[in-house]
């Protein structure tokens, strides 16, 4: 009889057990995940992410495709739409143009994922698209290599000097410096501007102001959002060309930039001792030293505010107004007000109105590339859930090393809604 009992026991036991492992497994939340890459990508683009989330995720099925971006953004939509799967349980996380391109889409049918995430969007343009064509570019590429080859031009001289008073030339920087300075130039040119992929219809949909945004400005989907915006910080030129053209990581590019601006500098403390050390030729050293500054100063500061003004990351403000100042001593007044007593005239013959003026300049938060406001669709109808993906660049959304913590955001619910979540495995 006893041992019935503590049969009977077990199995109420271990059926209780299923239930509670059954119940488990039904709250488990899995999805699938359509990744649509973005300008001058392929299915290879998102890769790295999609395996790093897929093995950490209870992602369901995970979907890669390529598509064409140059030929427009609506009839990229329209490639996406056809290949992607969509469907009441799928997310879609678009990087780029990829997610101007899921915009589109949901435009058309705001039930085709429950949920879209988009990453660094231009969804309101982006400026590099309009500098790329108006000489902006051209101009702040020519600009930089023109100042990297001044000092270069002019040679330099040893600091200290191996014979005092002697100046003697040290002439392998001449082509050191050529070198940066071309190659700086190439990859601000063609490795950071064709990576992004400005060419044929889609160039011209992604100018600020151009006819495909006025048209989507005002559109609106239901269809729940989270807008993932990057926040680059200083030296944002940098940062972007060590993502893009040097071994995808932004610390060689900053290396890069604080090896150069040493060599300048070397030149500019030689030229500063050689300027004393050699009197007669103190006006020459100093010439050439200040050649040397522009290509130092350009590494430092000028090429970050260039690259900004490239792709509408800064704006300036002019500031003016007229101040009365008075032109007259205590006698001129007396003798004014003696001749014309009040109501005279003395305030316009004893003072004068002098005009003052300043420029302020403003630096917009942006991925690198693609500005704050425009990743959040400022402006625009179409609206989600803001979040900022602080320090990741433009090409970093890629990289799922810097990718991890905001998408774990995404998929751990920390908007709310739930419709992102996707438990971990």
């Amino acid at each position: 009889m006893i041992l019935m009992i503590r049969k009977a026991g077990i199995r109420i036991w271990c059926a209780t057990l299923l239930v509670l492992v059954a119940s488990n497994l039904v709250a488990q939340q899995s999805r699938g995940v359509d990744w649509v890459h973005g300008l001058g990508g392929d299915n290879h683009s998102l890769e790295n992410v999609d395996n790093f989330f897929y093995g950490e995720r209870r992602i369901t099925s995970s979907d890669r495709e390529s598509y064409s971006t140059d030929i427009g953004i609506h009839e990229m939509a329209v490639e996406v739409d056809n290949k992607t799967e969509g469907g009441g349980t799928r997310l879609a996380i678009g990087h780029s143009l990829g997610g101007a391109a899921v915009r589109e889409v949901s435009l058309w049918n705001a039930a085709y994922w429950v949920g879209v995430v988009t990453m660094g969007s231009p969804l309101r343009g982006a400026q590099i698209s309009t500098s790329a064509d108006d000489g902006t570019n051209s101009s702040f590429v020519g600009n930089g290599r023109d100042r990297m080859m001044a000092g270069p031009n002019v040679g330099s001289a040893v600091s200290p000097p191996i014979w005092p008073n002697l100046g003697l030339e040290f002439n392998f920087i001449a082509p050191i410096a050529t070198l940066y300075s071309n190659t700086i130039a190439g990859w601000a040119n063609d490795a950071l501007m064709s990576k992004f992929g400005l060419s044929g219809q889609t160039k011209t949909d992604l100018k600020p102001g151009s006819t495909y945004q006025n048209s989507r400005s005002g559109q609106a989907s239901t269809v729940p959002k989270i807008l993932i915006w990057g926040s680059e910080n200083y030296p944002i030129l940098w940062k972007i060309v060590g993502t893009y053209a040097i071994g995808d990581s932004e610390t060689n590019g900053i290396n890069l930039t604080s090896d150069v601006a040493n060599l300048y500098n070397a030149a500019v403390n030689g030229e500063e001792f050689q300027s004393w050390a050699n009197l007669p030729m103190h006006g020459f050293h100093q010439w050439r030293k200040g050649k040397w500054e522009e290509g130092r100063n350009w590494m430092n500061t000028d090429s970050n505010e260039g690259w900004r003004h490239v792709i509408g990351a800064s704006y300036t403000e002019y500031v003016s107004w007229y101040e009365t100042v008075v032109t007259c001593d205590s006698y001129q007044w007396q003798a004014c007000y003696a001749s014309s007593p009040p109501p005279g005239y003395c305030d316009d013959y004893c003072t004068d109105q002098v005009f003052h003026s300043y420029v302020v300049y403003h630096d917009l938060p942006s991925d690198g590339v693609v500005t704050a406001e425009s990743q959040q669709n400022n402006g625009g109808s179409w609206q989600g859930y803001h979040k900022e993906a602080p320090g990741v660049n433009h090409g970093e959304f890629k990289n799922p090393g810097r990718l991890e913590p905001i998408l774990n955001w995404v998929f751990d619910n920390g908007e709310g809604s739930n419709i992102f979540r996707i438990d971990r495995r």
